[in-house]
């Protein structure tokens, strides 16, 4: 409780703002993501005390069968300059107009503090730092480990320095600790130019923590982009929410989105830092986009639900909304969807 409390202050905090606390922040709605400890030692009981039952749904034969390039700036070669490639878990890389985006770089083998432990990747990172084209931008959704790779950070500032780092509220100080010094931190609905290209933080429903007692002391959320050739938006971590109806108002409609679709189940557990593809489904069409692609799964297993479940729910969670298959896609691992 004493550490705790000599961790309260919130240099950001703004009393005009409702997400904003004394102590850190909270959701648009006013609420915290906050589970007991009975909860958590409930699905640990549950997930590791019996044998789940098997998915509903097609699913590919095993984790070795899912679609996988390696990537390599040459294959972009093939396309037009409007692009999203898929890198796996919430990484996703967009180019628009000569302008190129990066969300939530992750290269490591692992999503944790250390590489010998924690939650390993079953399909390798199709790509490396070195193989990336030149970034101008990268956004960070939030602090949690699988968003937020240091290793992966700190070498794409070391070889491209220009490169800017946006991130929430409460992470500047971490990022420059790490040696990164082009980072810029913002707030919901701040936005932040290069050149013609507008990139807004945006809310979601999270939280954030990457020590015991930093829990929610940093501010988490999406991000878009305002190219004058595309208008994109990127979902980060999030649950369901009043939020991405404002978003659409806002800054919609979109022509490109990245939404996520994984770590699910089980639902009384993860619905209210986790949607669901049918939930991804509705942001989709909630936010007014185009055409989506589903990120945040197949990659590291953080839940219940196996990797490859996505792809049969995200299929029901389409035919149920009337939505085509082709305006909401899930990609191989390094693939690359031409936007043109």
């Amino acid at each position: 409780m004493l550490i705790q409390g000599c961790a309260a202050s919130n240099p950001d905090y703004d009393s005009s703002k409702p997400h904003h606390r004394p102590d850190g922040f909270v959701n648009s709605d006013g609420t915290t993501v906050s589970k007991p400890l009975s909860d958590l030692l409930r699905w640990y009981k549950e997930r590791y005390g019996k044998e789940l039952p098997p998915p509903p749904g097609e699913f590919v034969a095993s984790y070795d069968d899912f679609p996988q390039k390696s990537f390599d700036q040459s294959q972009l070669d093939a396309y037009s300059d409007k692009t999203a490639t898929w890198l796996g878990h919430a990484t996703v890389m967009v180019r628009a107009n000569g302008f190129t985006l990066l969300t939530d770089p992750h290269f490591s083998v692992r999503a944790f503090p250390v590489q010998w432990m924690g939650p390993s990747r079953k399909v390798r990172s199709p790509a490396r730092v070195e193989n990336l084209p030149k970034i101008d931008a990268v956004v960070i959704s939030h602090s949690h480990y699988d968003h937020l790779d240091y290793n992966t950070v700190v070498k794409l500032a070391a070889q491209q320095p220009d490169t800017v780092f946006l991130v929430p509220l409460g992470l500047e100080k971490l990022l420059k600790s790490w040696g990164i010094k082009n980072v810029k931190e913002l707030d919901w609905w701040d936005t932040y130019s290069i050149g013609n290209n507008q990139i807004t933080f945006v809310p979601a429903y999270h939280w954030s923590a990457r020590t015991l007692t930093d829990r929610n002391k940093s501010l988490w959320g999406g991000w878009t982009l305002k190219n004058p050739a595309l208008n994109f938006y990127f979902s980060g971590d999030t649950g369901y929410s009043k939020d991405f109806e404002e978003i659409g108002k806002r800054l919609g409609p979109f022509d490109f989105s990245a939404i996520a679709v994984g770590a699910y189940e089980p639902r009384w557990f993860m619905k209210a830092q986790h949607i669901n593809p049918d939930e991804a489904v509705k942001i989709h069409k909630e936010v007014g986009s185009k055409q989506s692609m589903g990120i945040h799964w197949g990659t590291f297993e953080l839940t219940d639900e196996p990797l490859d479940q996505p792809i049969g729910d995200v299929k029901k969670a389409l035919t149920l909304q009337g939505v085509a298959e082709s305006d909401f896609r899930l990609l191989g691992h390094g693939d690359t969807i031409d936007l043109k």
